[in-house]
């Protein structure tokens, strides 16, 4: 079995080889010219082109063609393939990918291959820690089915929680009117946001003078017991000693079999901008299957 995903699922190049994992284009386009996601984008650059950009930058995800050419590809060499992709509400990525899948497999000579997609239902480290998950359970021997209804429950059972230091970015990506009705006329605070049946809601407010490690592990440990195994990534929108101060708040709090700190992939910072800063967290007793370890 052979594992796909978008960069949106933001994996380091090292899980990559050692899992396997194939990787689906995904471009940024800055004024009609498009940039490779999967090459690799610094946070900095993003910035320069939010700041100078005609209009601001947009995303474009996998295409079914897209999907089509990379597993034919991998289906020379395997005839089971499992794709993770970050949630459908957010991009259209998985059902492209779902599109995609179904016209290779009705292809001839593909009659014999097998293609599930899964929505891991959260994005960024989220869909890397599902997309890793799949990963362990596919080299532990699980069928190609069993690893899809691994993905189903740990879309279930997963959080992820984050915090911004302003909306500029969504503002003018145009996906923050919500949020901006909702702290309109709100001076000195910042919103606390999480995944909800796959998409972005405003779980609370907290003062922006608060730390966000601490808002972010407070409104985790209510989701998940006190010393609770759990499997956690934390990612960050080029603010790394808050990651660190994160990790260890909660390494204090739960028992953690995993950890890893990424910075965000560049898809999400287009939306989110600098300063942001959140964990994605599973527990392994949800899950049911205990990897020695889910490192993105």
């Amino acid at each position: 079995m052979r594992i796909i995903t978008n960069p949106g699922s933001n994996l380091s190049n090292e899980a990559l080889e050692r899992w396997r994992i194939e990787l689906l284009p995904q471009q940024i386009v800055v004024d009609g010219v498009e940039h490779d996601t999967r090459q690799g984008i610094a946070l900095e650059t993003i910035d320069h082109w939010v700041t100078h950009a005609k209009s601001h930058p947009h995303i474009i995800g996998t295409s079914a063609a897209e999907f089509a050419t990379l597993a034919r590809k991998v289906a020379s060499k395997d005839r089971e393939l499992l794709a993770v992709m970050t949630s459908r509400k957010l991009i259209a990525s998985h059902d492209a990918a779902v599109i995609g899948a179904k016209s290779l497999c009705d292809a001839r000579g593909f009659e014999d291959l097998r293609i599930r997609v899964c929505d891991s239902g959260v994005t960024d480290v989220g869909a890397g820690l599902a997309t890793a998950l799949a990963a362990a359970a596919a080299a532990d021997g699980f069928s190609l089915e069993a690893v899809a209804a691994l993905i189903d429950n740990f879309r279930a059972n997963v959080q992820l929680i984050f915090t911004l230091q302003s909306l500029d970015y969504l503002v003018k990506g145009g996906r923050a009117s919500t949020l901006r009705a909702f702290f309109a006329n709100v001076l000195g605070v910042r919103p606390v946001l999480g995944f909800v049946d796959g998409e972005v809601s405003v779980l609370g407010k907290e003062s922006s003078k608060r730390a966000q490690s601490t808002v972010v592990a407070e409104q985790l440990a209510v989701k998940f017991a006190t010393r609770e195994a759990v499997y956690v990534a934390v990612f960050h929108g080029g603010a790394p000693t808050e990651a660190k101060l994160l990790a260890t708040e909660l390494r204090t709090r739960f028992n953690v079999l995993s950890l890893s700190i990424r910075t965000i992939s560049p898809s999400i910072y287009l939306h989110t901008g600098p300063g942001g800063l959140g964990a994605a967290v599973i527990s392994a007793k949800a899950l049911g299957f205990q990897p020695k370890a889910l490192e993105l």
